[in-house]
């Protein structure tokens, strides 16, 4: 398995690399430090939860070198594991990059080779943005209790993050050969990921198929996911005939949208999670809707984002009268994708003939007004 090497300055230490991998250095001064060394948590920069291997790096007075070796991109974060206050830094290490850094641990100033240049240079653009949303959120926090203003100040908010999102769409289209551009693909994904796509089809190959590449994967699957989910909308509105579909139940037995239409009752499709707090904190409620509206409600429940192991298990341990089926998220058999979910739990409400009379987004108890108003219409 491939390591990170730590060269401790005085010891000059090497741990096992691999020979092949690039090395990339990070020295500098960092001011403010409460002890002679800094903790350095190296993380897997596509799910940076827990760490890979933790670090600790000499800092003498404040001065920092070490050294890694390692053919993929790492998110890194540094710490001062002598202070209080838990003041940390991040910085992505990218292999044959050189960082340079400077300031504080909570105004890490980073400067060395094209990559952090670019980081640089980006950051520039967008600061004097970033200190108005900042001072935003301020003023959010202290409007608690008047809502009017917030909204207002809400606006303001969205006014300029519109404006960072633009600055960001033209830094990437005027520096497509950029590593670090490689990084920003995600905030052009937006409602249609219309600009990640174009960005994505200016990149040379030595981007996209370089030490980026987990990046660049990662926004293109998401901005297709979303392109998808905007097209799918158009299909999905109210009025509209739904999707049809066949997923698997929990037998393992194929089950069909329209095998339920016309028998007099509205269907409920129930987009949840075992995974997810508000699907599962709506159980009640859906058990009680469900019980009350006996004979003119059905309730097909599509779980998403579990295996199926999870899934039937959840099944059994919540009690759950109704219909089921699992809908896998491959192969071209996305449901969610099909009806556009953006959120869970999302339930969309059926007329008896499988027409889309209602999609509710989120655990609200207007969703379960609202279908009590249908059955009383009935």
């Amino acid at each position: 398995m491939k390591k990170l090497v730590n060269y401790f300055a005085a010891a000059a230490m090497l741990l096992a690399c691999i020979s092949c991998a690039s090395k990339s250095a990070v020295s500098g001064h960092v001011d403010g430090l409460a002890g002679d060394s800094v903790k350095v948590e190296v993380f897997d920069i596509l799910s940076p939860r827990t760490p890979l291997q933790t670090l600790v790096i000499p800092a003498t007075g404040g001065n920092i070198t070490f050294d890694f070796a390692d053919s993929t991109v790492r998110g890194l974060r540094i710490s001062d594991p002598a202070a209080e206050g838990g003041k940390v830094a991040s910085l992505t290490y990218v292999p044959g990059e050189t960082a340079k850094i400077s300031g504080t641990l909570d105004s890490l100033v980073v400067d060395g080779s094209k990559f952090y240049q670019d980081q640089k240079a980006y950051e520039a653009l967008c600061a004097e943005d970033q200190a108005k949303m900042k001072a935003i959120v301020e003023e959010y926090r202290a409007a608690e209790g008047d809502e009017a203003k917030q909204d207002s100040i809400m606006e303001s908010y969205n006014e300029i993050s519109e404006h960072v999102t633009s600055l960001t769409k033209d830094f990437v289209k005027n520096n497509p050969a950029s590593l670090y551009a490689a990084t920003l693909l995600t905030r052009l994904i937006g409602e249609d990921g219309k600009d990640a796509l174009e960005a994505l089809e200016a990149m040379p190959a030595t981007v996209k198929e370089g030490v980026m590449k987990p990046l660049v994967d990662r926004a293109q699957t998401a901005a297709e996911k979303t392109k998808a989910r905007a097209e799918a909308a158009e299909l999905v509105k109210d009025g509209m005939q739904a999707p049809d579909f066949t997923l698997k139940n929990e037998k393992g037995e194929d089950f069909t949208l329209s095998s339920i239409y016309n028998q007099g009752k509205f269907i409920i499709l129930d987009f949840w999670g075992e995974w997810c707090y508000w699907c599962k904190k709506g159980i009640p409620d859906m058990k009680q809707l469900y019980k009350d509206a006996k004979g003119k409600i059905e309730i097909l429940s599509i779980d998403c984002g579990d295996t199926e192991e999870v899934w039937k298990k959840a099944i059994v341990d919540h009690e759950l009268p109704w219909l089921h089926v699992y809908n896998p998220g491959k192969d071209g058999k996305d449901v969610s994708l099909t009806y556009a979910i953006q959120g869970y739990p999302t339930k969309v409400i059926l007329n008896p003939d499988g027409t889309i009379n209602k999609t509710v987004i989120g655990e609200d108890p207007e969703f379960y007004s609202y279908v009590k108003s249908l059955i009383g219409k009935k």
